[in-house]
């Protein structure tokens, strides 16, 4: 079994087609993946910040480090690559069932499920 990407979109609901950083390699925006199992029914989603070396450069830690899970980092903004990166992220991803995928995609991106305890 294999992840798909069904689609992507910014945290506030607009197309990514549509943003446009004022600098286009001094930027962070985030970014909502919608993943299911391939050629099956269902979806969860898996949340990441894309952002460049220079944004990172401008916004030093708090406490002089961090751990920067969820983070896509990319040299300048290219909706294209973005998607590429993240969809072959999702074909490479593989389990013997949606758990183990979703599992597996969430040490990349902020799965939803992340922790859920029943």
């Amino acid at each position: 079994m294999r992840a798909e990407l069904r689609s992507l979109h910014s945290f506030d609901g607009d197309r990514l087609e549509d943003f446009r950083p004022e600098v286009p390699d001094h930027f962070a925006v985030g970014i909502r993946a919608i993943v299911g199992p391939d050629g099956s029914p269902g979806e969860e989603s898996f949340d990441f910040t894309v952002c460049t070396p220079k944004w990172l450069a401008a916004s030093p830690p708090e406490k002089g480090f961090a751990f920067l899970h969820s983070h896509l980092l990319v040299t300048q903004w290219d909706v294209d690559l973005v998607t590429r990166a993240i969809a072959d992220l999702c074909v490479r991803t593989e389990g013997k069932d949606w758990n183990e995928i979703a599992t597996a995609l969430s040490r990349y991106g902020h799965w939803e499920f992340d922790g859920y305890q029943e």
